[in-house]
């Protein structure tokens, strides 16, 4: 067996909205339920998991899966809690496959009731050392690195807020969205919108919103037998610096993060850059996504915001990214936003997307973290051969 014989055979997500009257717990479950309704299976066919357990009782936002297995009322083969959500909780989810530890695997997660007011949302400011005296957040984490890329590449500034106006727009039209008919926007209104930390502003970084993610995987063997076309996970990597918003990213070290991981990734699937339909970037703020570009192979370091404007990132362009609107307009939900790239790309492959849906899209990229928080992972998924 290898990587290809894991399938993603089911997807859930939970309504987005800015602030939610349900608790994370709740949307978890919630999104679970979609999922595994999705994937025409039910709740006793899981025996492993990988889900963050928001309380109430167990432990709060930290690794704690096994309370899962109480609220589910079934025993569990196998836990995943080393990073239950996205890309590594997939990884993980499918070397419990392919060793036979698991059958059938869910990963939920999210967060709800947890947002207040205008205030920054907690758990982007970590009771870390060089955090919590000085105030750091995590959006000064990320601009401490995109401020010496736009002082080696000015011109990288504008372009900036064209992916960002693009990403906002398309995130605009869906329905979905917790920034639904909010646009479109054009590169002129996010520069002008009010500055957050240099250089960006409140157009440039994403959403902190509420609601749940969830996504069931299985062995290629099983999904054949199930109602959707099984996407398979071709390929992915993962890589980690240091501590996320510990010690400060340096740009010489941090810029370039994901470009080993990318080469892994595309190694193990067979298949280039140039080889991808859609992208689901982790479009944490507008820079970051032409970063990832850079990282991962479009184009070489500078050239990330040429690349996206040439080629076009909007779904009538040659490499649509962040179909649902991304971090930036469609909902970023804490630990729960990893899985939403996941969720995205599959309806994609599998052709489930709706209005959104991109043609002959056969190949995603759906990708988490960034330079600022000093680690990154990405999974290659694919129709099945």
């Amino acid at each position: 067996m290898n990587l290809s014989d894991v399938a993603i055979v089911g997807v859930g997500v939970t309504p987005q909205r800015k602030r939610s009257d349900r608790n994370s717990l709740q949307v978890a479950l919630d999104a679970a339920k979609l999922a595994l309704a999705d994937a025409g299976l039910p709740h006793t066919a899981v025996d492993g998991i990988a889900a963050r357990w928001p309380g109430p009782g167990g432990t709060d936002l930290a690794p704690g899966s096994a309370d899962w297995s109480t609220l589910l009322g079934v025993p569990l083969r196998w836990i995943g809690d080393s990073y239950p959500q996205g890309v590594p909780a997939l990884v993980d989810a499918a070397g419990a496959l392919l060793t036979g530890q698991a059958s059938t695997i869910l990963i939920t997660g999210g967060q709800a009731g947890v947002l207040g007011g205008g205030r920054v949302a907690s758990y982007t400011q970590p009771g870390n050392e060089f955090v919590a005296p000085f105030g750091a957040f995590t959006a000064a984490h990320f601009a401490l690195v995109a401020q010496r890329h736009l002082a080696r590449f000015p011109h990288a500034r504008r372009g900036a807020a064209e992916i960002a106006a693009t990403i906002r727009t398309t995130g605009s039209a869906n329905p979905e969205a917790v920034m639904a008919g909010r646009g479109p926007y054009t590169a002129d209104d996010v520069l002008a919108a009010p500055p957050v930390v240099d250089p960006f502003t409140l157009l440039d970084l994403c959403l902190a919103s509420e609601g749940g993610a969830a996504v069931v995987v299985t062995t290629l063997e099983r999904a054949r037998d199930l109602p959707h076309p099984p996407v398979v996970l071709l390929g992915a990597g993962m890589e980690w610096l240091r501590q996320q918003y510990v010690d400060p990213a340096r740009y010489e070290q941090a810029w370039s993060i994901g470009a080993a991981a990318a080469r892994t990734a595309f190694g193990q699937a067979g298949v280039g850059p140039q080889d991808i339909d859609v992208a689901q970037l982790y479009d944490v703020n507008s820079l970051e996504v032409a970063r990832q570009f850079e990282a991962l192979g479009f184009c070489a370091e500078g050239e990330g915001t040429d690349f996206a404007l040439a080629t076009g990132i909007g779904p009538d362009g040659k490499l649509p990214t962040c179909t649902d609107g991304g971090l930036l307009s469609f909902s970023h939900i804490g630990w729960g936003a990893p899985t939403l790239k996941l969720a995205e790309a599959v309806h994609q492959v599998r052709g489930t997307a709706g209005d959104r849906q991109i043609p002959n899209a056969e190949i995603a990229v759906a990708a988490g973290a960034g330079s600022g928080a000093q680690y990154y992972n990405l999974a290659l998924l694919g129709r099945a051969r």
